[in-house]
């Protein structure tokens, strides 16, 4: 199987996209929007039964996770991207059936494809997974061309060594 080899540039608005689906993509990120949006409804409904402190209440908590968390995620991502040197530097990446293959620079490191916990795949990005928060971003317009391949090929390397106990692979030698 071939190699597939690709520049990356994270951007303040791929670290953006990524906080975000990181934050809303599971069950807790969807309750905190279920309960802000279910402030602003009592509060409509409600209004003129409540008192001044239980209608600011209801506001702060409705802007919580729908206006509050968002912008905040954003200037993180901001001043992440405008601040560390290593996320603003292109970063190239070679795909091959052994792992993955990072470089900047001098500097190079390399994950095997047993070591990615997850994959997610969007139509704007592809997000490899090695822990909870921590991951490798593929964003749609810096692969170009290639993305679909990349998609496809990091797909099928994650299903593939999916229940692959590295352990278990040395018992046998």
């Amino acid at each position: 199987m071939k190699e597939i080899a690709f520049d990356v540039e994270l951007t303040a608005g791929d670290l953006y996209a990524f906080s975000m689906r990181h934050a809303y993509g599971n069950i807790s990120g969807i309750f905190g929007v279920v309960i802000s949006l279910s402030c602003w409804f009592i509060l409509v409904l409600r209004f003129g039964a409540m008192d001044t402190t239980a209608r600011i209440a209801l506001f702060i908590i409705g802007c919580l996770f729908t206006i509050v968390q968002p912008v905040m995620l954003y200037s993180k991502s901001k001043a992440q991207a405008r601040q560390n040197k290593n996320i603003n530097s292109k970063l190239h990446y070679v795909l091959s059936p052994e792992g993955i293959t990072v470089s900047q620079g001098e500097q190079e490191a390399a994950v095997k494809w047993y070591d990615v916990r997850k994959i997610t795949c969007t139509a704007k990005a592809v997000y490899l997974y090695m822990s909870p928060v921590r991951a490798f971003i593929f964003p749609q317009d810096q692969c170009g061309t290639e993305f679909e391949e990349i998609k496809t090929f990091a797909v099928a390397m994650v299903k593939e060594y999916a229940d692959y106990d590295p352990a278990e692979a040395d018992k046998h030698q």
